[in-house]
Formats: structure tokens, sequence, C-alpha cells
């Protein structure tokens, strides 16, 4: 029964319950009342708070399946009708004022009533999550790699052990695993890093390592490199960050060495690496022109060789000078990969032994070079202009055929260049004869004219030709249509005579 129910109960229904009782003239007895009263209001206050309570564990239910759907659990709540305490430690990531907006907002179905108020005064932001640093350190003596300090991950871990197995050192791992988030914004790139370099590390490359790596990154320190040859392969893998360093290259000697013949002496200059190679060319030359005529000015190094082979080379350089004695003046050098020898002949014979020598010194690893020359006997003016008569008159064909012009025209082809150029050089080998070049035309046209154009054909001719050697030995003539060596009244004929000759003379 509740407040209303008692409230509308009337005099009857108080009579037939027995709760009351009539006294004399019809008038109820009141001594009920004074017990009644409590009774009814205790029933409404039960009530009510029967009421309360299931609406409050309703709104904390409501509001536990709110912070589940969006992934908030591990949150104390406590509800008070429709209204929500929560308490505790917000998930990382999440704000009071999100929890707050959630639980206010519409509920998820329609069974529950509107949560009128979120207090969330009583959460707290998650402690921040553990960072773990970078603090690697490598070392190595070329025998044995050691690992340690601290990486974030196991995956860390592995790749770096994995880098320090594959250089076929012994590996020691001392590393620790923090399992911590790591502190640097790119562990994974810095560790990948580290571990290429480590891997660049192999046996017999280097002789010490020591590397670092913290968060700030990149990998450092330095190696020391077993020689020059492998640091730089150990550059290429290292970064900048790491100093590669290598013992210095042993001081090793070159042979530079040159020889001068005038015909009484031999002068020895230069640098060999050993008494025995200086004493090897000292005795050659003395067989050439004896122990008082050689002028020993070679210096002794001691040196290890800088090109292996050394005393062979130094033997093809003595085997050469053996040859002097037929020669009537000659130098020469050795460095460690040349041997040139230059010189003048007696004669063919002695030529041809000191080319051979010189040839046969490709055995020993030098490449030959230079030239043996033989004297020309010298020749009278006559001889040398017949000489030079015979070679224009073996290019006359190719002349005739090839130094040719185009009707009415001075100008000369590329064809003829080409062929005039062969005259340029047997000019310049009998530098004393002088050269009448003769123009000539064919019959058309007036007679005068063809006089001066092939006066212009030659003029064209010398200046070609005196270009590639003295203008002074040649002289153009024009003989016109005078000298014909072809029949004029066919195209092919009157060809032929637009032409030019070459005659050597004592002078003009």
């Amino acid at each position: 029964m509740d407040s209303d129910d008692i409230a509308n109960i009337g005099p009857d229904s108080w009579k037939r319950s027995g709760l009351v009782e009539l006294n004399e003239g019809g008038r109820e007895k009141r001594w009920w009342r004074w017990w009644l009263w409590p009774l009814a209001i205790a029933a409404i206050i039960i009530a009510a708070l029967l009421t309360i309570r299931d609406v409050s564990a309703d709104t904390a239910q409501q509001a536990r399946e709110i912070l589940n759907e969006n992934g908030i659990g591990n949150i104390d709540i406590d509800a008070n009708y429709r209204n929500v305490d929560v308490s505790g430690e917000l998930p990382a990531g999440v704000t009071a004022a999100q929890v707050e907006a959630l639980l206010e907002a519409d509920p998820v179905d329609g069974e529950h009533a509107d949560i009128i108020n979120a207090d969330t005064s009583g959460l707290v932001a998650a402690a921040p999550a553990a960072l773990g640093p970078i603090d690697v350190d490598v070392d190595s003596d070329g025998e044995v790699i050691t690992l340690s300090g601290t990486v974030p991950s196991e995956a860390h871990e592995a790749e770096l052990v994995t880098a320090a197995e594959g250089t076929g050192l012994e590996v020691v791992n001392n590393l620790t695993v923090s399992g911590n988030q790591p502190s640097a914004a790119d562990a994974d790139g810095q560790i990948g890093n580290l571990a290429g370099v480590i891997g660049g590390l192999g046996v017999g490359t280097f002789v010490a390592a020591n590397l670092n790596l913290d968060d700030d990154g990149p990998t450092t320190g330095t190696i020391e490199a077993i020689d020059l040859g492998a640091a730089s392969g150990l550059e290429a893998s290292s970064g900048d960050g790491v100093t590669v360093t290598a013992p210095p290259a042993p001081d090793l000697g070159a042979i530079d060495t040159q020889v001068d013949y005038d015909g009484n002496t031999i002068v020895l200059n230069g640098t060999v690496l050993s008494d025995a190679q200086a004493a090897s060319l000292v005795a050659a030359a003395a067989d050439v022109v004896g122990e008082d005529n050689v002028v020993n000015n070679l210096e002794v190094s001691g040196l290890d060789e800088a090109v292996e082979g050394a005393d062979g080379r130094v033997d093809s350089l003595a085997t050469a000078i053996a040859t002097f004695g037929g020669l009537d003046e000659a130098n020469g050098s050795l460095t460690d990969t040349d041997l040139t020898v230059n010189g003048i002949a007696s004669n063919d014979a002695a030529k041809a032994a000191t080319d051979g020598t010189i040839a046969a010194a490709a055995d020993s690893g030098v490449r030959p070079g230079g030239e043996i020359t033989v004297p020309e006997a010298e020749i009278s003016l006559e001889e040398e202009i017949d000489l030079l008569q015979a070679e224009l008159d073996a290019l006359q064909d190719e002349i005739r055929e090839n130094v040719v012009f185009a009707s009415d025209s001075d100008e000369l082809t590329p064809v003829a260049q080409g062929t005039l150029d062969k005259v340029v050089l047997a000019m310049n080998r009998y530098p004393r004869p002088v050269v009448e070049v003769g123009g000539h035309t064919d019959s058309q046209g007036d007679d005068a004219y063809n006089l001066d154009l092939s006066q212009r054909r030659a003029q064209s001719v010398v200046d070609y030709v005196g270009a590639g050697t003295s203008p002074d030995r040649l002289s153009p003539v024009g003989f016109g249509e005078s000298q014909p060596v072809a029949d004029n009244t066919i195209e092919e004929g009157r060809l032929q005579n637009r032409r030019v000759e070459f005659i050597a003379k004592e002078s003009f």
C-alpha cells in the first residue's frame, strides 16, 4: 500500500477493517491515528529508497557499459540515482573530459534513463610508459667481438647478434633487453645502422674496433684497418660517424734511371734499388766505353721494389747498353714500367741489334719504346730533284683524275685537296727543289680567257700546297688550252684537259 492508497481510505473502510471503533452517537473513536501515521510515512520512505536504489544500480551498470564499449575499463563507478562518481587511473591516451563526455551523452539503448551528471574529479592520468634507452658498445680485437649495453627489445638484440656472428669472429653477447618502449624516435633504423657497421667487419680486415650507439645516433667510434686496401672497404660500410684508420704504407722504391752516350762516354743518372742493380749497369757501360769513360751518378735507395720484377727490368737496360757500341750516340731511360732508347746507328745491322734487344725487354715486364735511326747518305740537289720528280710522276695519274676543275672554275674540290696533301708530303721529304705548277684548260671559250683561267687554277693549287710547305718553292704557270692531253671535242676529253701538272726544278 502506497501513500495514495492510505490517503483514500474512508471511515467505512476503517470500520470494516476493524481499525476504527464508533462511539455513542456514531462518532468514531480516534485512538488509532497516533500509530497509523508513522507507519504510513515509513512505508513511503522505504518505497522511495528502494526506487532510488534500483535506479542507482541501473545507472552504475549503464556507466560501466558505456565505458566498456569505448575500451575504458578498471574504473571505479559510484552511482547515486542518476549521478555517477568515477575514480581511478585513466588508461593511456584517455582524459577525464573524454570520460565525462561519454557518460553524459545519450545512453547506449533506450532501456536506461540519461546520466544526469558525471563527476570525474576522482580520475587521475595514467603513469607515463617506461622508455627504454639505446646504449650499445661494440668492442673487438680482431678475433673476438663483444656486445654490451642496453637495447629496448629482443628483436634489436637478435639483429645485432646476427650481424656479429656474420663477421666470422667469436661473439660475446652481454646485451641487456629493457623491454620498454624505445626512447629514440628511430630506434629500429639506428639499430639497423649499427648492425650494418658490424657486418662490414670481417676476419683479416681490421685490427681493432670500438663502436657506440646511443639514443642520439648515429653509430660512432673507430676502426683500425689492417691495411689501406681494407680501410677503403670499411669506410664504405661504416658511415660518417666512424673513423677508419690504417697503418701507413711502407716506403717503396721506384726505379728511375737515365743513360746518355755521346760515342765516347756513358753517363748513368737516377735511382736504383740496390747496389747489385747499380753494378749491373756500370759493368754493361764499361764493356762499351771502358771503366774510365763511365760516369756513375746512380743513387741506391735501398728500398723494397714498388713494382715486382725490378732486377729483371734493370738487366734489360743493361743488355740494351751493351749494344751501344754499334751506335754513334744514344740516350735511354728506365722507369718502373717503361724502357726507352733513342739513338743513331752506324749501319742497319747495328740498328737491328739494338732494336731486337729493346723489343725483347718486353719479356721482363717493361714496355719498350724509342727509335734507332740510320742516317741517310748525303745526296746532291740534282739527285733530290730526280727523286722528287719521280714521286710527283708516280702521283700524276691520281693528280689528273682528282685535281680537275668544273667548267669555268678555279675552285679545288675536297677530293683534289686530298691528292694535293700527298704532293705536300713529297715536297717536305725533299726540301731543296722548287716546283712549277702548270695550269691547263679545255678549248671551250676565248683563248685569252682560258689562259687567264689556267693561271688562276695554277694559283689555287699553289696556295693550297704552299700552306703545307714553303710558298716560295712553288710557281704557278698558266698554259691555257695550248697543251691538251685529250680530245676537246668530247666532254670526257675536255675534263682531262682541265688539269694541273707538277715539274721539279733547281730554280725558277
